[in-house]
């Protein structure tokens, strides 16, 4: 017989507790839990290399410290304390949704960038546990990096280079039985260590929380040679493969205007013989020569690449009993990407006027193969009862070429000091976008900003930027299936206030964006996908930190949105001036990290977040309920035979609360334990 949950923890933790007891000689300090975002330094494309304290945008990162206290396996979860992103699945219930969305606005599948590179997170995220760090830069980010949603760009940085020699190992556990373990090996060798290396390895197996069975390998590579002081190679090399088996079904409602009883999170509702496999895998190269002190150069060139194959079920909720259709969905595809791009960065003067510029360019194509789509509607089903269909995958696996893409770009900015702690930004990017039998289009995005630094903690700013949004291929819950609309302009006009000071810090902004919006128009045959009118968010959010001792850091933050429908023509007219599907008008966070007193190397963290309410249809009709999430997690870290040992537990929805997410069900209570040792 199967072991039950509770035995199951309890011979874990006394196994890794028997482990590393015996060896234990001392304790030292625990770093301070730092759970709001690294305010330091990120990639920001165009705009080149600067601090996030000095951009005229709204930019969150999360780093590598902050990933691993809170054993962080998500997108959604590494971007919990940010009121304004909301989780679309849980790490191991889909590999459908778009895995996060940030301001109301979901980020599609070409909405993420590794070290600047497009990638695909369609069907899969990418694997934070060979990140460094992960960036949010929010908004349209068409200057910065061309195309994309104009709810923000992901950025994963992969982990680098270290100057000492690093070698760790890490075993974990997460609920219901997925077990883990992972090396970090990093250093330097060769004459004068001119060459340096960063090499991870990780795999996570077993039974997820709703029954389904999953099987992660990752491996990333980091290289880099100091080929003279000036002069700088590196090359990057990132593999994932994921298969998920028995997936949780993806859920809609179908017709109705009050929700069926929420369905626990670890409710096992798969169908056996389904599954969602992905491959992903990145390989890059730079040279970067800093040719004086003023101005550096760069050139790379990268190829990313992605694989699925998928026997899925959708399950049609069309009642408040519960009773839904069980349709499969067999699919299966790959695409490629190419990126060259050269980029010159300086610093002069003219005058009184001191400048710092960009320019680059850059050539980017993307194909596409796709095997034939098989959907059938297999029987019935309910919430609450276990499936008893079955469905093994009958599709054709052949692929053909589907899209093809091809952008080039050109694109320059000019940061210019004027005195008294004011600056000007001017910036425009020229891109040449062709989806080849669908469109051709030429559109230069500018940007335009305004900062002033009344001293060194502060940065008051107003931006305007522009982003083009390609076009999104129709899917096949419609009768234009196929079809692929025209691409759009997305504006968005931000002002906004940072501060970051030894004992707390914050930032808050407000923001206009303006979108083409895409309507479900009702006819005689059935449903539509058309663009009409724009989609409006305005909103203001805000969020601080306060380090309120040296052992206790409490924060906050907020978000309201006003997002509504907006310019429809009088065949959508009943939609005009509606709130826009699953935009939530209030969201909120607090959290707080200790270091207990009583012993040293202890400290817990804590945090609550609120999701508001949303609609789950542009009509308005079905309403999801807001609802409240606790975390909690606690770490210590030992000396064992001389070498750092670090252990973590924590909890996800400590109250296991039910409730519908706007993708599905949401996570239920889950218990995830983990031990680092540093050798």
């Amino acid at each position: 017989m199967p072991l039950s949950r509770f035995p199951r923890r309890a011979l874990l933790a006394a196994a890794l507790s028997c482990a590393c007891t015996v060896h234990a000689q001392s304790a030292t300090d625990l770093d301070a839990v730092k759970v709001t975002a690294e305010r330091t330094h990120a990639s920001t494309g165009a705009l080149g290399d600067r601090s996030l304290h000095d951009t005229p945008f709204a930019i969150t990162a999360v780093g590598r410290e902050q990933l691993e206290q809170r054993q962080v396996v998500s997108l959604g979860e590494a971007f919990l304390l940010d009121p304004s992103v909301t989780t679309q699945v849980s790490a191991y219930a889909s590999g459908w949704s778009s895995p996060i969305r940030n301001r109301g606005i979901d980020l599609s599948y070409d909405s993420y960038r590794v070290n600047g590179l497009q990638v695909s997170s369609w069907g899969t995220e990418w694997p934070l546990e060979v990140m460094e760090q992960v960036e949010l830069l929010k908004g349209p980010g068409g200057f910065m990096y061309g195309f994309g949603q104009p709810g923000g760009i992901v950025n994963y940085v992969t982990k680098k280079p270290t100057d000492l020699p690093t070698l760790s190992a890490q075993l974990g556990w997460r609920e219901q039985g997925i077990v883990s373990a992972g090396v970090d090996s990093g250093g330097r060798f060769g004459h004068e260590q001119m060459f340096g290396y960063r090499f991870n390895a990780y795999q996570e197996k077993g039974e997820t929380f709703n029954g389904g069975d999953v099987d992660r390998k990752v491996a990333a590579l980091s290289l880099d040679a100091r080929l003279s002081d000036a002069v700088t190679w590196t090359f990057d090399g990132v593999f994932q493969q994921r298969d998920l088996s028995g997936e949780s079904p993806q859920y809609y409602f179908i017709g109705l205007t009050s929700l069926p009883r929420a369905l626990a999170g670890d409710v096992d509702n798969g169908v056996p013989g389904t599954y969602y496999d992905t491959r992903s895998s990145l390989l890059s190269t730079a040279l970067d020569w800093q040719i004086s002190s003023n101005w550096k150069a760069s050139f790379s060139y990268g190829f990313t690449s992605s694989w699925n194959d998928v026997n899925k079920i959708f399950a049609y909720i069309d009642d408040t009993n519960g009773d839904y259709d069980v349709n499969v969905y067999e699919l299966g595809g790959k695409s490629e990407w190419k990126l060259a791009q050269a980029l010159l960065q300086g610093r002069f003067q003219t005058g009184p006027l001191k400048h710092q510029v960009v320019a680059g360019a850059s050539h980017q194509t993307g194909l596409g193969w796709d095997r034939p789509y098989e959907w059938s509607t297999i029987g019935r089903g309910n919430l609450y009862q276990r499936p008893t269909l079955r469905h093994d995958a009958v599709g054709s696996r052949v692929l053909s070429r589907g899209s093809e893409t091809v952008q080039k770009a050109l694109f320059a900015s000019d940061t210019v000091d004027v005195g008294g702690g004011w600056s000007v930004l001017l910036g425009a990017r020229y891109n040449d976008f062709e989806n080849k039998g669908s469109y051709h289009t030429y559109p230069v995005t500018p940007t335009y900003a305004v900062m002033f630094k009344p001293n060194a903690a502060w940065t008051l700013y107003a931006s305007y930027v522009e982003s083009l949004e390609a076009g999104s291929r129709v899917g096949t819950d419609y009768l234009n299936a196929g079809d692929v609309l025209d691409p759009t302009i997305s504006k968005q006009r931000e002002v906004g206030a940072k501060v970051e000071s030894s004992r707390w810090s914050g930032n808050v902004a407000a923001f206009r964006l303006e979108r083409g919006a895409n309507i479900d128009r009702l006819t005689n045959a059935g449903r539509l996908l058309v663009q009409d009118g724009i989609t409006l968010y305005e909103g203001i959010e805000a969020s601080a930190d306060v380090r309120v001792t040296d052992a206790l850091t409490v924060g906050g933050g907020a978000t309201w949105l006003d997002p509504t429908y907006d310019k429809l023509s009088p065949s959508s007219a009943s939609q005009q001036g509606n709130r826009t599907v699953g935009a939530a008008r209030w969201s909120g966070v607090l959290h707080a990290s200790w270091q207990l007193p009583w012993v040293d190397g202890l400290e817990a963290y804590a945090a609550g977040r609120y999701y508001g309410d949303v609609w789950y249809d542009a009509d308005n009709t079905l309403k999801l309920p807001d609802y409240t999430l606790f975390n909690a997690g606690v770490g210590y870290r030992m000396q064992a035979a001389g070498h750092a040992v670090t252990w973590r537990g924590s909890v996800e929805n400590l109250t296991n609360r039910r409730y519908w997410s706007n993708a599905g069900v949401g996570l239920p209570r889950t218990f995830a334990v983990s031990v680092r040792l540093d050798l």
